[in-house]
Formats: structure tokens, sequence, C-alpha cells
């Protein structure tokens, strides 16, 4: 059975990628939150990941950091890398107005987070003595 901390992680990040996605869709909202909960998104897909490999997720929002801890028990993150600089938007984004946002082009974060979400799903079905494995 999954982990059922991975699970919930996996499932308030789909609920997050699926409002950033509305967001872009309809226009008009401050790309400062639409990056917020793509991070939001990826960091908590990246929390599943780290739970279904049977670590503890670290209370981190760095999103490099996560990602280094789940190289570092041998999973290949190189087609997620892409999405790292949205650790920008977790925190300096969320209490600084007075930065300047030059806005991404949203339907790479998106996507890649997207397969970010299908690759940590895809961790949760493995069985855990597989992933640890070399």
């Amino acid at each position: 059975m999954a982990d059922p901390d991975a699970m919930r992680y996996l499932r308030i990040a789909q609920a997050d990628l699926d409002e950033a996605r509305r967001m872009v869709e309809v226009a008009g909202f401050r790309d400062s939150s639409i990056g917020f909960l793509l991070q939001q998104a990826t960091e908590e897909a990246l929390k599943s990941w780290i739970h279904s490999r049977g670590g503890l997720a670290p209370f981190t929002h760095d999103l490099v950091a996560l990602m280094d801890w789940l190289e570092e028990s041998e999973s290949d993150l190189s087609p997620f890398e892409p999405i790292a600089d949205l650790t920008f938007f977790a925190v300096q984004t969320r209490y600084d107005d007075s930065l300047e946002i030059k806005a991404p082009d949203w339907p790479l974060p998106l996507a890649v987070t997207s397969s970010l979400l299908m690759e940590a799903e895809r961790q949760l079905s493995l069985p855990l003595a597989l992933l640890n494995t070399p």
C-alpha cells in the first residue's frame, strides 16, 4: 500500500497544478500567484516522491534541495531541472511586493510540473524493494 503522506502530497500537488493551469487560461492573475501555485505543486510532488522512496520529506521550500535528496537516492530528475527556478516563488514573491517579475512562459513550467506529478504517481505504484535496488 502506498504511503498515506505520499498520497496526500500528490493530491494537494494536483489541486495546486489544476488551479495554476486555470489561472493561466483565464488570465488577469498576478504572475507571483501562478508561480507560487506551481512551486507548491512541484514541492508537494517531490515530497510525495521522497515518501514513496521510504524517506521523510524535509521541511523546506527549496526545490533544489528536494531534488538533491532524490538524486542521492538514485532518482533521475534531469527531465525536471527547468522547474528548479520556481523556488523563487515560494517565499521571495510572497513577502516582497516590490519585486518586478518578468512573466515566465507558463506553458513550459506547467508541462514540466505535470510530468513531475505523473512520475511521482508512478513512483507510488513501484514496490519499495524495487526502488531500493541499484
